[in-house]
């Protein structure tokens, strides 16, 4: 999908947030497993067979996700709570339709490393 082509998406704005959001998610207020703002989803194999499975929402995740996207970008394209798209976002992944990839996290000590590198390369600059 590039920047000019549109997706036509299938959920229905117009419908009270609170009750649709509850019944998006079954009652389920967390999702199985931790998806951070900046987790990367893409569609797997992004085709249509099985969207009469899927409910209008995860088919719009889905075919937004044809294109790597964060779960950040994935709930403000859609207007949805993160929550929500969370919960989507790992039942997508349950049905082998979506991959989440791992988002790479470092401990503060590499962060003081690079830090110090960076202090030690300024310092031989200024000399």
């Amino acid at each position: 999908m590039t920047n000019e082509e549109t997706i036509e998406l299938t959920a229905h704005p117009g419908r009270s947030d609170r009750i649709r959001s509850f019944s998006l998610t079954g009652g389920r207020t967390r999702s199985r497993s931790p998806l951070l703002l900046e987790t990367l989803v893409s569609a797997i194999g992004v085709n249509t067979t099985g969207f009469t499975e899927l409910t209008p929402e995860q088919r719009d995740i889905y075919l937004i996700c044809e294109k790597a996207k964060s779960v950040t970008e994935i709930a403000a394209s859609l207007k949805m709570p993160l929550g929500v798209v969370r919960i989507l976002i790992n039942d997508l992944a349950d049905q082998g339709r979506v991959a989440i990839h791992a988002t790479v996290r470092s401990d503060e000590s590499s962060h003081r490393n690079l830090l110090e590198r960076i202090l030690h390369g300024l310092d031989a600059i200024a000399q």
